[in-house]
């Protein structure tokens, strides 16, 4: 009778927070909405390509989606234009088939698209976790990742960025939920539905497929001595590669190439080569390469000459590799601050730019000593909760240790391709819900508010 008692008072109490978690979700929604519906519409671009935006914001590569987009419009899938065949082309045709309920709302749709499928995604991971042993700190978790600046009002802007951190947090919910329930027989659905999702990231980002392959072996290794099929595992990998391969499809089509898109050999480029500083540069191609053929066949070319040229002096490619990790991790403003982030919607509100803005005296103060310092500070407590968060999860036996495990390889794998490639902390907003995720049990465990369940 107490066992029962104690089970339905545990009922009703995750039910509270669950609609709690409802009601902040929507909330944040809604407020998101009175934001969309109150950005003007205006011109955009240069006077080779104007685009009208109305109802979202421009994210860093804004202007390229919109060109493609445009190009979509002009001819169709199969346009033979060179952006879509040297971005990946399934972000622009996301927005081109919004456009088919309304070209002059269509930044209108795809902000509200994103904006919802956040909330939900958000949500989802909240819901899953709180299901968990880690229910204490779920809130905290929850209001974190929902309510920061950056990563929330991203979905407010025109680009990839908000889409893929909602598909990572939907894909360690579904995984949440398969250790958590330890059902046998759900796997396979639970690991196909997580396939599909990284599969749609990797339409619009193929650099995310190697965090999805990652992930899914881990998981199949994970259950594989409680009787998971191989099959099940290939049919997973086959669905991820299985959507974006339609950008291939798309690109042979169009222009006679095999690539989902050709500007990887440029971006390691400038990451590399005597001229190199981690950063991006003017001069891309300093490194000797002898190029010829189509635009895949030289993006392939390219991308060897970078990779022979690490191979050759690896003592400056540790330094690169290092200085690439600190602008992954860096600060959105101020002194350490680097990559496309000038549009971030937290730009406008920090208050390092109102100070550096306001005189010469706080320009001097935010570039200068104080403002490195601070900067620094930044940079190594917020690394330092996220690897105290992996600690602490990692500690024990059970679920936790797993959640760490994946979690740490999610944000790693991305960090590890942007040394490979071009420092820029705008890499960092996918992967922004699990660092914010273990930043929070950290804060919370720190702060002796450690439950008392675990």
């Amino acid at each position: 009778m107490k066992s029962k008692f104690k089970e339905k008072s545990l009922n009703s109490i995750h039910s509270k927070l669950d609609r709690k978690f409802i009601y902040l979700a929507c909330l944040v929604f809604f407020m998101k909405l009175v934001i969309i519906f109150n950005i003007p519409g205006k011109d955009v671009g240069s006077e080779q390509a104007i685009h009208f935006v109305k109802g979202i914001w421009l994210g860093a590569d804004g202007e390229n989606y919109l060109t493609g987009y445009k190009a979509l419009l002009a001819d169709g899938i199969f346009s033979k234009a060179y952006i879509l065949n040297y971005w990946p082309a399934g972000y622009p045709l996301l927005i081109y088939f919004l456009s088919f309920f309304s070209q002059e709302l269509v930044g209108t749709l795809l902000a509200i698209l994103q904006s919802l499928i956040f909330s939900l995604a958000t949500y989802f991971l909240a819901s899953s976790l709180f299901e968990t042993r880690l229910k204490n700190y779920t809130y905290l978790v929850y209001v974190f990742v929902l309510l920061n600046p950056t990563l929330s009002l991203s979905s407010i802007t025109i680009g990839y960025e908000s889409l893929a951190a909602s598909a990572i947090m939907i894909s360690i919910a579904l995984i949440i939920k398969d250790f958590n329930h330890n059902q046998t027989k759900s796997f396979p659905y639970l690991f196909l539905l997580s396939s599909l999702v990284y599969g749609l990231i990797g339409f619009m980002q193929p650099r995310l497929l190697l965090t999805g392959f990652i992930i899914h072996l881990l998981w199949f290794i994970y259950r594989y001595k409680d009787g998971a099929s191989f099959l099940t595992f290939t049919i997973g990998i086959l669905i991820t590669l299985l959507i974006p391969s339609t950008l291939v499809f798309r690109n042979y089509v169009a222009t006679d190439t095999l690539s989902i898109s050709t500007n990887l050999g440029e971006t390691m480029a400038e990451g590399a080569g005597p001229g190199a500083t981690g950063a991006y540069k003017k001069r891309v191609m300093d490194i000797p390469c002898d190029v010829s053929g189509n635009a895949s066949q030289k993006d392939r070319q390219i991308t060897k000459c970078v990779v022979d040229w690490y191979l050759a002096n690896p003592g400056t490619a540790l330094e690169l590799s290092v200085k690439k990790a600190i602008y992954f991790w860096s600060p959105w403003t101020g002194s350490l601050a680097y990559g496309f982030m000038a549009r971030n919607p937290w730009v406008g509100l920090s208050p390092s730019i109102k100070i550096a803005g306001a005189s010469t005296e706080g320009f001097k103060l935010v570039t200068g000593i104080v403002g490195k310092v601070i900067s620094w500070i930044w940079l190594i407590v917020g690394l330092g909760l996220f690897f105290y968060g992996v600690k602490i999860l990692y500690r024990f036996q059970l679920f936790e240790r797993k959640l760490a495990i994946f979690s740490i390889s999610v944000v790693t794998t991305q960090m590890i391709i942007t040394m490979a490639t071009i420092g820029d902390h705008r890499f960092r907003v996918p992967i922004m819900p699990v660092s914010l995720m273990l930043q929070a049990i950290a804060l919370k465990f720190i702060l002796k508010l450690k439950p008392k369940s675990i």
